[in-house]
């Protein structure tokens, strides 16, 4: 079979496939095969039945268009994958020449393939990922976190403080009118912990045990139950008791307490080891990322909205799938998320425009820094493909030509080879530097007044 290649305008190609006469004849020979085993025709048994008489059933025009359209699919898969095109959409083959046995068959098509777009500009490659250590406010965050699990209560003779737990009691109205669930009697209430807003908790500091007191304000916009958001709150406040949370000591016998260690030390250090593993991994997953995404945003050139569609597709039959494999279905994910089925849509349609437009990124990369695909490379990609068995390689090869999907695998070992060139030469910072402005600022500021803001700021 010869085929050959000529580039058009834009994204299209030209691709031009020969069928020698014996391949043309053996699919008519098929053809006729096929035909004769589906016709039962009286006095011949299945797929027994000579031409002439098939001829005359179904007529010679319908053999040769079968025979066409089975010849067509192959020669086209087979092209394809010898000249390494790699289509976006069904090809135009205009109007074909009917087959005649015996004789070649030619057919041309014109095919929109994938894009090759220039990127702007190789220069600068920098990436800000933050920090791939582990930072002493981390560690001491962790150990909090620890402390906070092992703390107790106790009552405390003293006015109410921010960290405390109140015993309380209270009748709530809103707008003058009283709610479902407005009395509360007795309930050990964790200060500043979100539960009510702002002003509730202000009115609670400073008070003591057998104090009422009033709390009044505007309800906010995070209330729960937004038909009450902007009307005005009463609570009516009984304290009946004042509970201090009491933390362990940050001594040597808390690390022996909480994982068996000799000294405070030790326990600091295994946490450092287990976060700075975790770091590294996450650090360099965002280092990808961001690389690949600066990378996409050099890339000249206007995406086919119909790759965009075809990712979309792929991706919204992934989603449903792994709905499936969990067991969920999509209105029960609504309902569990809160998410709706147009933002389903809307993000699942970003991304894919996102991840297409990396993927040409990195393909123009490939072609700017003359890389390759070795048989060494595609190889090694078959006998993955081949669930490691060497003995397969060459039955996976056939299959892959068959099927028309080498280019595909052959595109996957570009992207791979062009991101492990981009991890390698893109410069990795911790933090952009500060604009003039933003060091003054800084200068400015006030230092912070205690290790727990900093740990907060930290986190």
């Amino acid at each position: 079979m010869e085929t050959t290649v000529e580039r058009l305008e834009g994204n299209l190609v030209r691709l031009s496939v020969t069928v020698p006469a014996s391949d043309v004849d053996a699919a008519i020979e098929k053809a006729y095969r096929d035909v004769s085993s589906k016709l039962r025709i009286p006095g011949f048994r299945a797929g027994k039945a000579p031409r002439p008489i098939i001829d005359s059933h179904v007529g010679p025009e319908a053999v040769l268009a079968e025979a066409q359209e089975d010849l067509v699919q192959f020669a086209y898969t087979v092209a394809i994958d010898a000249e390494g095109v790699r289509p976006i959409e069904s090809p135009d083959m205009g109007e074909l020449d009917s087959l005649v046995a015996g004789e070649p068959f030619t057919f041309v098509a014109e095919i929109s393939v994938r894009p090759e777009f220039p990127l702007s500009s190789l220069d600068d490659l920098v990436v800000y990922a933050g920090p791939s250590k582990t930072s002493d406010a981390e560690i001491d965050a962790q150990i909090n976190h620890t402390r906070e699990r092992f703390a107790t209560i106790e009552t405390a003779n003293r006015p109410v403080q921010a960290d405390d737990f109140v015993l309380l009691s209270f009748v709530g109205t809103v707008d003058g009118e009283t709610y479902e669930g407005n009395t509360v009697d007795k309930y050990l209430y964790e200060m500043n912990h979100g539960l009510m807003p702002e002003e509730f908790d202000a009115t609670l500091i400073g008070t003591s045990a057998g104090e009422e007191v009033v709390s009044e304000f505007a309800i906010p916009e995070t209330s729960s139950n937004s038909d009450f958001v902007g009307k005005q709150a009463r609570f009516e406040i009984t304290v009946h008791e004042v509970k201090a949370k009491i933390m362990p000591p940050l001594d040597d016998a808390l690390a022996a307490s909480v994982g068996g260690f000799d000294t405070l030390e030790e326990m600091r250090a295994d946490i450092r080891k287990n976060l700075d593993e975790s770091k590294a991994a996450g650090h360099a997953r965002r280092v990808e990322v961001l690389a690949g995404e600066l990378l996409a945003s050099r890339l000249d050139g206007e995406i086919p909205e119909v790759m965009i569609k075809s990712r979309v597709s792929t991706m919204t039959r992934d989603f449903f799938e792994s709905l499936k494999e969990r067991g969920i279905s999509l209105p029960d994910y609504v309902s569990a998320t809160g998410i709706q089925v147009e933002q389903i849509q809307a993000d699942i349609a970003m991304q894919a425009g996102a991840r297409v437009k990396e993927e040409l990124a990195l393909e123009s990369l490939f072609r700017a820094k003359g890389l390759q695909v070795t048989d060494e490379d595609f190889n090694i990609a078959l006998l993955e493909l081949a669930g490691g068995d060497e003995d397969g390689i060459e039955t996976m090869r056939a299959s892959l030509i068959e099927s028309g999907v080498t280019p595909i695998v052959k595109e996957s070992i570009v992207h791979q080879k062009a991101l492990e060139w981009l991890r390698a030469n893109v410069e990795v910072r911790e933090e952009e530097a500060a604009a003039p402005e933003d060091k003054k600022a800084k200068k400015a500021a006030p230092k912070r007044k205690s290790a727990k803001a900093a740990t907060a700021e930290e986190e």
